[in-house]
């Protein structure tokens, strides 16, 4: 008995000190958690942005949409360099066979740094002066934020509002003008409203995997439940980042630093997994414990919106994103639970059944 009580003892211990320390780790990583998105700090949307046309078409300069309409490609192959104007018809970046450049003087290079057009703009910025160009790529092709052609952030169109459930064209005609000698092209294209799936049934799932897991840990064979319950909810949150990571446009410094809190969930889930087939199962605890608050956190809690939108900037497609952020939200869910609660009463008492002595023999 007093052997049982200091293994009990000690998982409590071992929980106790567990809980702070995911405090402590959540609070180190909240910045990596808030760049995560989804996976490496993207942004889901129920806005489509396409690219129309390019006016007079140009041979050898391409313009696309990346990132869920987030932002635009611009590739010019053409050998001559073209000039992207601003929101205030100002140079705003130059793209050639010699690099890419952007005036620094230009309110446009501002706004874009931001999700949200602000409200004031520097007084040094001046779309008259002359530009001050600073080389930012080595080219032809360049990327970045124009709110001409992203809606996320505004007021939500009245259209919308009314049916929510339908689709709108709610910007029917976008502009950026591009120059090339004397020449002024124009890059059209449009924003349309597309209404996402139903949340609901993949909510359900998500809590159907966690019960199943739940029910499958106070059964004989809870140490092959919670292995195969942290083997997948680790690599649904590997692919979906790796969907992330490929769809994302950011440097792979900020991506890795956007993955910080996954790639924690992943060595701790694997840590919980090596105890577990050795047997360790109340040490097993605090890494289950661990992992499935940074899963929740990294691949679940801050996802919840790929549910229920449409456009989803992720090289995994929708169904596929979907599908694993519901994989880390029930199976991480039904870690951390199970890591509370404990192990099964029938698997501590033939724990501890093996370790008494046998009782002896009345004569």
């Amino acid at each position: 008995m007093s052997t049982r009580r200091a293994a009990g003892r000690l998982a409590v211990a071992r929980l106790g000190l567990a809980l702070p320390l995911a405090v402590v780790l959540l609070a180190v990583l909240a910045g990596p958690a808030a760049a995560h998105g989804v996976g490496v700090g993207l942004r889901p949307t129920n806005y489509l942005t396409t690219v129309k046309a390019v006016t007079p078409a140009l041979p050898g300069l391409s313009v696309r949409v990346l990132e869920a309409g987030d932002k635009i490609e611009l590739t010019n192959r053409t050998g001559q360099e073209v000039l992207v104007l601003g929101y205030n018809q100002e140079p705003y970046l130059r793209v050639g066979p010699d690099g890419v450049y952007r005036n620094e003087r230009s309110p446009t290079s501002y706004q874009n740094r931001f999700s949200t057009p602000p409200s004031r703009i520097p007084p040094d910025l001046d779309p008259s002066a002359p530009p001050a160009w600073r080389r930012i790529g080595p080219g032809p092709r360049t990327v970045w934020h124009d709110h001409r052609s992203h809606r996320e952030g505004l007021e939500t169109p009245p259209e919308v509002r009314q049916a929510p459930g339908q689709r709108h064209v709610v910007v029917p005609n976008w502009q950026i003008p591009i120059r090339q000698g004397s020449r002024t092209f124009i890059v059209s294209g449009s924003i349309t409203w597309v209404p996402g799936p139903s949340p609901w049934p993949w909510a359900l799932a998500a809590a159907l995997l966690c019960a199943g897991v739940i029910l499958a840990s106070r059964t004989r064979y809870w140490r092959q439940a919670l292995i195969a319950a942290t083997g997948v909810a680790v690599v649904a949150d590997i692919l979906h980042t790796a969907g992330s990571w490929i769809a994302s446009t950011a440097s792979a410094a900020v991506k890795t630093y956007g993955m910080g809190v996954s790639a924690a969930a992943w060595i701790v889930g694997a840590f919980a997994i090596l105890r577990l087939l050795r047997g360790q199962t109340e040490a097993a605890r605090t890494f289950l414990l661990l992992a499935g608050v940074f899963l929740l956190l990294a691949g679940g809690v801050l996802d919840l919106p790929t549910l229920g939108r449409s456009q989803l900037p992720s090289a995994l497609g929708p169904t596929g994103t979907r599908a694993a952020v519901t994989a880390v939200l029930g199976l991480g869910a039904a870690m951390v639970i199970v890591a509370l609660r404990g192990l099964p009463k029938r698997a501590r008492s033939r724990a501890g059944a093996a370790k008494r002595p046998p009782k002896p023999i009345p004569q």
